[in-house]
């Protein structure tokens, strides 16, 4: 078998696993769009429901509830896994939580690196009563 040949082979197998890697790719970037699908979909369901215990009733709520439903059960016959998440909804804008962190314009970064007052790795502990303040 001549060099080229080598050659050849190796890129075709490349080639073969770089259409691998494409395909999974988009299988991926199809899972993702669904569930974001279905999660928009319970979020117009949710709001339907809300406005529904609260009597405040659109004209037309009960087809779209019934349509979206529907659009949800094909997302689910389709494989899509509709769950709820276990993410918290953003805060409010008037939270009244003072102690809360505070998200501005340009929020400062984490700090990293230790923390001032404690021994750093390597370094012996203090034991109880070594000058010690407080």
């Amino acid at each position: 078998m001549g060099l080229m040949d080598k050659v050849k082979a190796q890129a075709t197998v490349l080639a073969d696993k770089a259409q691998t890697g494409l395909q999974q790719g988009q299988t991926k970037i199809q899972e993702m769009q669904s569930g974001k699908q279905a999660d928009h979909l319970l979020r117009q369901l949710g709001a339907y429901v809300f406005l529904s215990e609260r009597g405040r009733n659109q004209p037309d709520s009960e087809a779209k509830v019934a349509a979206i439903m529907n659009e949800l059960d094909a997302l689910e016959s389709a494989g899509t896994e509709v769950t709820v998440t276990s993410e918290s909804p953003a805060a409010p804008a008037g939270d009244s939580n003072p102690g809360a962190p505070q998200s501005g314009p340009n929020p400062a970064p984490p700090q990293s690196g230790p923390i001032p007052g404690t021994p750093q790795s390597g370094a012996p502990i203090p034991k109880s009563g070594d000058n010690l303040p407080g």
